[in-house]
């Protein structure tokens, strides 16, 4: 047998991103809200949820994911408001290299697109840019916070309160570094899992067919597949076989799948992604040639 790395290679935040996440916790949520409709879409002629449209085109699309998750965690009140932060404390609370330049670059490049896409608005002035946050499904409306608006609306429309349902993200998600070390895909499907769990918490085993991660979160195979091995490199998802159809009593055979859980605690610990081995087999041919050599 032969071990050999995965792709991914491992990482850790910067001790400097985690101080600037502690000091940016002193203003923050303790659990950021994320509307439902953020993530994932009611039927599959819609367009492609908020979140899959901004992590396509390249690169840039995990700054701009991580960036607008960082701007509703920083909206303490449950109305938006004004944020004067410079781009580089951005780019350090992300872990970007160099980002007092390049990094800084990026979050620009990051809040330009959501600013024309009406996920934020931005006041400019002599120093810094003031952003405030708009409402998740890109139209440009005012933020309101998801649990308050529900709650103002349900008596009079349930689909109101359906449209407001929200997951929560721990603030340790930020201040461990969690959000500094996982890339684009494995936040998006952490985000998935989080709808998924419906905010139960524990033991909850989840799955969700490649057809469904597409219908649902308009999200490729490559980002799925990514996301959760990188989940479960960073401890954040375990994942086992199960049967599909044990309660079936007249089925032939059992049929089997990935089933994930979800580890909330691990977001209470430092972020850390470790890949892990994969064993690569040698066919007994090949090796005999090999010796032979």
């Amino acid at each position: 047998m032969q071990a050999d790395q995965m792709a991914e290679a491992a990482r850790a935040p910067s001790l400097r991103a985690l101080k600037t996440a502690e000091s940016a916790g002193r203003i923050g949520r303790r659990r950021a809200q994320v509307r439902y409709t953020f993530v994932e879409r009611f039927t599959h002629t819609e367009q492609p949820p908020p979140m899959a449209r901004m992590l396509r085109g390249g690169r840039g699309g995990q700054v701009r994911l991580k960036l607008y998750l960082s701007y509703l965690w920083l909206q303490k009140e449950d109305a938006a408001r004004e944020l004067a932060i410079r781009h580089s404390a951005w780019a350090t609370l992300l872990d970007l290299s160099d980002p007092e330049k390049a990094g800084a670059r990026r979050i620009s490049d990051a809040q330009a697109w959501l600013e024309e896409h009406r996920f934020i608005d931005v006041r400019r002035t002599g120093r810094l840019n003031l952003v405030t946050v708009l409402d998740e499904n890109g139209r440009g409306e005012p933020w309101a916070a998801p649990g308050a608006a529900a709650k103002k609306e349900k008596e009079t429309s349930d689909l109101g309160v359906l449209l407001h349902r929200y997951i929560q993200i721990p603030q340790t998600f930020w201040t461990r570094g969690h959000i500094a070390v996982l890339s684009g895909a494995a936040v998006a499907m952490f985000l998935a899992l989080l709808c998924e769990n419906g905010g139960l918490g524990g033991e909850v085993p989840l799955w969700f067919s490649p057809r469904d991660a597409e219908g649902r979160f308009a999200l490729s195979e490559d980002t799925r597949s990514k996301g959760l091995r990188e989940l479960g490199n960073a401890g954040l998802v375990t994942t086992r076989r199960r049967p599909v159809n044990e309660t079936d009593f007249q089925a032939e055979a059992l049929y089997m799948r990935n089933v994930h859980f979800l580890q909330m605690e691990r977001l209470s610990e430092t972020a850390a992604l470790v890949p892990r081995r994969r064993v690569v087999r040698v066919p007994k041919r090949r090796r005999a040639v090999a010796d032979d050599a």
